[in-house]
């Protein structure tokens, strides 16, 4: 029996690429555990999802019993306008392992796990915990990563060059040194610091070098670059409120917590993205600014992590790259930095600590995979065979970060330590367009709406029977249960009907329906969707088809979006520059069983130690709801309260 587990966690991780770059030797940790240990495929719950799955492989629930039931959840009795954000603690309703442990005295180390926030250890150690993969929303960030540019670019802020003035220790510049602003806001707080520029042409060849100075003071500038170019971590003071937990979401507004301010003393940096010689065409990057205290428990590991390993980035999104802030290196080279940070971290922690329990998630394979898939896999509409083995030599450098992750956490692993590498999802490509779900039910008069007075379509609760949550959750407006509901109980499965119906008339171009299947709550009990807190009618995409839940004035039921969250180019606000657009690849309403082109949704599993078999291939499939059974019978810990899994016999000697 193990005395101690450790939990990997490789978000999206896709099964056939582990064992290609295993069998290429780019992941030599994960290829040792393989051969050493028990290598398999399994199914993820539906909907494929971060929001509910980490949960799942910690309780071993289902989504219908802990009750967080994709990314965001409704709550029986509230207005179906308002979702709960899955990433709190709070919004579950299960035990979860490290829980569970400590009910025997069992301590936990608990390194960015998704859904642990507000944290519920009480003998451990935590580093932060959210996992929310959005841009902005991150409850502990003093102000999200942004751009300033010359150029146009969603999102960005604009800035305007200007001849320089006032500036002291200026060095020759053969062109007139030009000047702007930069201003960094608190996102919580009225709270900024503004920085000044100096664009200088420093060999004669045009502007190639720029001094960022809080001062107008050369000499005490916080930075020099060139192109391409990182500042140092640069540290500034901020009022911010942290943490800003999301009390719930009501359209696109989100109701946050009420928290005080306070001092924070945050991190960051800058980089350099482009500067033409004649400077009509500047981009500087300035990456998500962190605080140095706040985000850990108890408080003072994050001093100790700050001081001994570095500061922490949690965002690493791939929001920036889709707008054209950053070009590849700078996305890349923060994934990289983040899975630097968390195995150097966990040595540390490991080192000086006890533990019993230790969990960890990365979600940088699924930003990347997201942005460059489309570049290697035949079948994608963006696939071009002269880029592919760039965009491979991409994915063999994220992963390979994500194999030294590894290797920094396992060396703290003996011969009584159970080792665990898990996802909670796979990815394939997005191939055939999207399904706009609420256009079709509005235009089947499901749903009511009205245009309001900027132009914009806002639904009419008054005349609405459904109404979609989230990826793959359908509510009936029922009278009696939702505030302001329409639809008379003795309607109730009329209306079901009538929203199936409606999705599988939707069609492709082709004339295919990219419905996978539709069913009925009831009916949807087999796939462990259940309870109040899950919708009225369940559906799925078909393999390579996009969902979407915009409401748009042309009520198209079907479109090809160039990127199934974050649409530049089709919302006309500016085009997005490169070779690929945004999410190339999909998961989410995609079924947990589904494959196309080189991708899965199935999930990977490896493990490695005592109790476990060695240098075996499972030839049966395994649920994410039996990751937490199979870790507590092999470590002899109580299953967490509420846990529907089974033990993995088949992965386990004899």
């Amino acid at each position: 029996m193990a005395k101690r587990a450790m939990i990997i966690g490789l978000d999206s991780a896709v099964p056939g690429l582990v064992r290609r770059f295993a069998s290429e030797g780019v992941l030599p940790n994960i290829k040792r555990l393989m051969d050493e240990g028990v290598f398999g495929e399994g199914y993820a719950t539906h909907p494929t999802l971060t929001g509910s799955n980490w949960t799942s492989i910690a309780s071993g629930t289902w989504p219908g019993t802990q009750g967080t039931t994709g990314m965001w959840t409704h709550f029986k009795g509230e207005p179906l306008s308002i979702v709960h954000s899955s990433f709190l603690s709070h919004s579950s309703i299960c035990e979860r392992l490290w829980e569970a442990g400590e009910r025997i005295g069992k301590k936990s180390i608990l390194m960015k796990y998704p859904c642990s926030v507000p944290p519920t250890i009480k003998k451990g150690l935590q580093v932060e915990g959210s996992g929310a993969p959005w841009y902005g929303l991150d409850p502990f960030e003093i102000a999200p990563c942004m751009g300033f540019s010359t150029e146009k670019c969603p999102g960005a802020r604009s800035i305007e060059l200007k001849e320089a003035e006032g500036w002291r220790n200026v060095p020759e510049s053969f062109s007139k040194p030009l000047e702007c602003l930069v201003e960094i806001k608190s996102k919580s707080a009225e709270s900024k610091i503004t920085f000044n520029v100096l664009v200088i042409d420093s060999e004669g060849k045009g502007y190639d070098r720029i001094i960022i100075s809080k001062s107008k003071d050369v000499e005490k500038a916080v930075a020099r670059l060139s192109v391409g170019q990182w500042s140092g971590w640069i540290t500034e003071d901020f009022d911010a409120k942290i943490p800003l937990y999301i009390r719930y979401k009501e359209g696109s507004k989100i109701v946050y917590e009420d928290v005080p301010i306070k001092r924070y003393t945050g991190t960051f940096r800058f980089k350099l993205i482009e500067l033409s010689s004649d400077a009509k065409c500047f981009r500087l990057y300035q990456s998500q600014v962190f605080p140095r205290t706040g985000f850990t428990w108890p408080e003072h590991i994050a001093k100790e992590l700050f001081e001994n390993v570095g500061p922490f980035q949690e965002h690493i999104g791939p929001h920036a790259y889709y707008n054209n802030w950053v070009d590849d290196e700078t996305f890349l080279e923060e994934l990289e930095y983040q899975a630097w940070w968390l195995g150097k971290a966990t040595d540390y922690l490991m080192s000086r600590y006890e533990w019993d329990l230790y969990f960890l998630q990365w979600h940088g394979l699924n930003h990347a995979q997201h942005a460059f898939w489309g570049g290697i896999d035949p079948i994608s509409p963006w696939y071009k065979k002269a880029m592919a083995e760039k965009y491979w030599k991409y994915f063999r450098r994220f992963y390979g970060a994500a194999d030294k992750m590894v290797g920094d956490i396992v060396k703290h692993a003996d011969e009584e330590t159970l080792i665990v590498v898990i996802s909670d999802h796979g990815h394939i490509p997005y191939v055939y367009g999207t399904a706009m779900i609420t256009n079709a039910l509005a235009k089947a008069g499901l749903i009511g709406y009205r245009i309001g007075s900027k132009g914009e379509v806002i639904v009419d609760w008054s005349r609405t029977k459904a109404y979609p949550i989230d990826a793959v959750h359908i509510f009936v407006n029922l009278k009696g249960r939702d505030p302001g509901g329409i639809v008379e109980p003795e309607e109730y499965d009329e209306v079901c009907e009538s929203v199936i119906s409606t999705l599988y008339g939707i069609r492709d171009p082709r004339g295919r329906c990219p419905i996978a299947f539709a069913l009925k709550k009831d009916e949807a009990e087999m796939m462990g969707l259940y309870g109040d807190r899950v919708g009225d009618v369940i559906y799925g995409m078909a393999a390579g088809y996009g969902s979407s839940l915009e409401l748009t004035k042309g009520l198209e039921e079907f479109l090809f979006l160039k990127g199934a969250i974050s649409v530049t180019d089709d919302k006309g606000i500016g085009q997005r520059t490169g070779l690929l657009p945004p999410n190339t690849s999909i998961h989410g309403s995609s079924l947990p069983s589904s494959r196309l082109g080189l991708g899965s949704i199935k999930v990977p599993l490896i493990m490695y130690g005592p109790g476990v078999k060695r240098g075996y291939i499972m030839r049966q499939a395994f649920r994410i709801i039996d990751i937490a059974p199979t870790i507590a019978y092999l470590v002899g810990i109580p299953r967490p309260l509420h846990c529907e899994g089974s033990i993995i016999l088949e992965a386990l000697e004899d």
